[in-house]
């Protein structure tokens, strides 16, 4: 049965007014770079470096944005060295467990939309919400990709078949109710089924899914572009839709869901940092400053372009807000689809 469509428009209405209302509030904020002194802690911080987890496998989205954030501080010198682990599983809410107990304000975890959904699916004991938002960084949209040997040209071709099928045609995506998932579920219903009636099979790291579509052990994955792109730039891979209803600027001449007719089904990721629990307010100050001094930087305006990220920046307020409008959207969706 077709979800509400009044309900799925409503759900990217707000997500957009959300992305709408973070420009606000960068503008309002001034010069990446203003504000006063950081006093000690920054220089503590500099001094003796950070931690970032990402919490799921190497050549995720999660991955590739805590090595972007290493890249620039590092190359900016904001700080002095940046470590990044990956912590797999069960969505990212294995990290998550782990992160609530840190203290240390020099440690942050990458979250975003999947692991709201994650917690949510997994009924997970901790939620994002626990932590402290520092910055909201990114935008990303999804693409579903098949290789390059599969009869399936366009979205349609591969929802036909589906639809027809659906066991025969898994789909790989990142994790249980994350942003793969949903998307994934919403191109389901296109095809006239149930999200639960097709066979979505999970990898907790894109160089996996990667190997897993090259290998034709799937029919299609869903992934962030990123993850796939030097496959889809050399041939490999070829992309049926993006989650886009605009072209995406790094990929100008895929097809995007509003050409293969599907516009009310157009979906965007969101990626941030945060820190542990209970850090202080001069503490939390600091990282404020430290991560808008980041995105300001023409490190970062680069690997946005190259990885065809959207700027997505809001401060820590903005993106506490916009967290708990996530949470809130992401569950009735959820639900929508029959996935909790």
């Amino acid at each position: 049965m077709k979800m509400n469509i009044r309900r799925r428009r409503g759900f990217v209405a707000a997500a957009a007014s959300v992305l709408v209302v973070g420009l606000a509030i960068t503008g309002c904020s001034g010069s990446a770079g203003g504000g006063g002194s950081t006093g000690d802690a920054a220089s503590d911080i500099l001094r003796r470096g950070a931690s970032i987890d990402a919490p799921s496998g190497p050549g995720s989205g999660y991955d590739q944005t805590a090595r972007a954030i290493e890249q620039t501080l590092t190359s900016e010198e904001l700080v002095s060295r940046v470590q990044v682990t990956n912590v797999e599983g069960a969505g990212g809410t294995v990290a998550l467990a782990d992160f609530v107990t840190k203290t240390d304000p020099s440690e942050w975890m990458i979250g975003g939309l999947s692991l709201v959904g994650a917690s949510i699916t997994n009924d997970a004991p901790n939620t994002l919400s626990e932590l402290t938002p520092v910055a909201r960084l990114i935008g990303e949209y999804d693409v579903i990709v098949v290789p390059e040997s599969s009869p399936h040209e366009t979205l349609q071709d591969f929802l036909d078949a589906l639809a027809e099928d659906p066991g025969s045609n898994p789909i790989a995506i990142g994790n249980q109710g994350g942003y793969d998932h949903m998307w994934g579920g919403l191109l389901a219903q296109d095809a006239g089924l149930e999200a639960t009636d097709v066979n979505f099979v999970t990898f907790d790291g894109g160089g996996e899914a990667l190997i897993a579509l090259l290998g034709n052990q799937v029919a299609a994955g869903i992934s962030g572009y990123g993850e796939f792109a030097d496959s889809i730039e050399n041939g490999d891979l070829r992309v049926l839709a993006t989650a886009s209803a605009e072209p995406l600027a790094v990929a100008p001449d895929a097809p995007t869901i509003a050409d293969a007719g599907y516009p009310e089904s157009a979906m965007v990721n969101w990626r941030g940092v945060f820190a542990p629990p209970g850090i202080s307010e001069a503490d939390l100050a600091t990282l404020e400053k430290l991560f808008a001094d980041m995105v300001a930087s023409a490190s970062w305006k680069e690997i946005l372009e190259t990885n065809g990220w959207s700027d997505e920046f809001l401060d820590s307020e903005g993106f506490k807000a916009a967290l708990e409008e996530s949470e809130t959207q992401t569950q009735q969706l959820l639900e929508d689809l029959g996935l909790v």
